[in-house]
């Protein structure tokens, strides 16, 4: 009884994890109850950096009450869906959430740690297209972004998932008697990247948020600051001990390919449950046939089908991004563990905290092409540069990959 308790636990819980953190604000609208020192602070982007800190912190620091802190986490998200709002609640939301997926790292650290990345991953991808689909299927449609956090209705999804979480938490900490993780201690290294991973996505989206506010006399501009997550990160990986930053490169190189999260709109719920199922089938073939090159590749073909960025062949990249990011997301990051529960953690909420274009072009030029052939396939400079320069950065990161399997083999045989 209690393992079945404790797995869904895992999925349930992984899964409340990955969508607060994704979209924490998705009925908080600060405009209404006046504007919040900085739109920086006011981002999804800080609110995800502060949640990452807590799960590293959990990661870390805690080896008992492992499921207390899992229960704390999943009440602490079920409070901010209820009806109502105050200002910074999406701060409690991803503080919560993070408490919640640092406990369920170290609780599934052992053989059920290939169901928890994965439903963290569906729900990080799921995010984005539930928040377009409760806003749109909200009324009345028009007006639903300018209403009140005040009068928001409660977020039933939120809520319905925390309290199932918190439910199979309370049942396993009754039965299971122990409630502690044979967890190994953190060393400074995956702390110190720990820390470092949010600040760098805090600081890109200052950066980005000053770049479109600062737009030249043509009302265009250009930023390109986000690339510099890619050597940063890669270098942090390469600085972890043996072969442990592999879950960081995987989460980097979904990053750069999905843009953080996927955004579309679906038009009805069951298109919702695209993203889960083939995030499974991703699991699944992971556990089974762990090469995550594969999965870089497909990242990084992905990547590659921004060169169609007009219709009718626009459908292509969409279609990708829809259909390929999913099972790709999945099955490298499944095929890069197992890891230690701190990097685990921090990789797993990286595609929130670097929710964030990694190259943009932005004012009216980029929205009204300076040309008549507004069809067919004829790419820009623009879309062949930041194209040619998303997909060499993943495959960047999957040079790094082979390179930590040839250190880490050199240092078994050393051994």
């Amino acid at each position: 009884m209690a393992s079945i308790f404790r797995y869904v636990l895992l999925v349930v819980g992984g899964f409340t994890a990955g969508l607060v953190l994704a979209a924490p604000s998705v009925d908080t609208y600060p405009l209404a109850d006046g504007l919040l020192p900085g739109p920086v602070f006011t981002s999804d982007v800080a609110a995800a950096a502060a949640g990452g800190l807590a799960a590293l912190a959990v990661a870390t620091a805690i080896r008992r009450r492992v499921l207390a802190t899992a229960l704390v986490g999943a009440m602490v998200v079920a409070v901010v869906a209820l009806p109502g709002g105050w200002r910074f609640d999406m701060y409690v939301a991803t503080i919560g959430a993070g408490l919640l997926l640092g406990a369920l790292v170290v609780l599934g650290a052992e053989k059920l740690h290939a169901a928890l990345p994965g439903v963290v991953v569906a729900g990080l991808l799921t995010a984005e297209p539930l928040a377009q689909f409760r806003e749109l299927d909200s009324a009345p449609q028009r007006y639903a972004s300018y209403l009140a956090a005040s009068v928001q209705p409660v977020n039933a999804v939120w809520l319905s998932l925390a309290i199932v979480t918190a439910v199979a938490a309370g049942v396993v900490a009754l039965t299971a008697g122990n409630d502690t993780a044979p967890v190994a201690r953190a060393r400074g290294r995956e702390v110190a990247v720990g820390i470092g991973v949010p600040i760098l996505g805090v600081g890109l989206y200052w950066s980005f948020h000053h770049a479109l506010f600062s737009l030249d006399d043509l009302g265009e501009g250009r930023w390109l600051w986000g690339l510099v997550a890619v050597p940063v990160l890669i270098a942090a990986a390469l600085w972890l001990r043996r072969r442990t930053g592999a879950v960081l490169l995987a989460a980097t190189a979904v990053v750069v390919a999905a843009g953080g999260t996927v955004l579309w709109s679906p038009a009805a719920w069951p298109a919702l449950l695209i993203g889960p199922v083939l995030v499974a089938v991703g699991v699944w073939l992971g556990r089974r046939r762990p090469m995550p090159l594969v999965g870089v590749g497909l990242l990084a073909l992905v990547a590659a089908s921004g060169i169609f960025d007009r219709p009718p062949w626009d459908n292509v990249n969409f279609a990708a991004t829809i259909l390929v990011v999913p099972f790709a997301a999945a099955y490298t990051i499944i095929a890069s563990l197992p890891s230690t529960a701190p990097v685990t953690a921090t990789s797993l909420a990286l595609p929130a905290v670097l929710a964030l274009p990694l190259l943009a072009q932005f004012g009216w030029t980029a929205y009204t092409p300076l040309t008549d052939d507004a069809a067919g396939w004829s790419p820009g400079a623009w879309t062949w540069t930041s194209v040619g320069a998303s997909t060499a950065a993943i495959l960047a990161c999957g040079a790094a990959m082979v390179w930590l399997r040839h250190r880490g083999t050199s240092e078994d045989i050393g051994t």
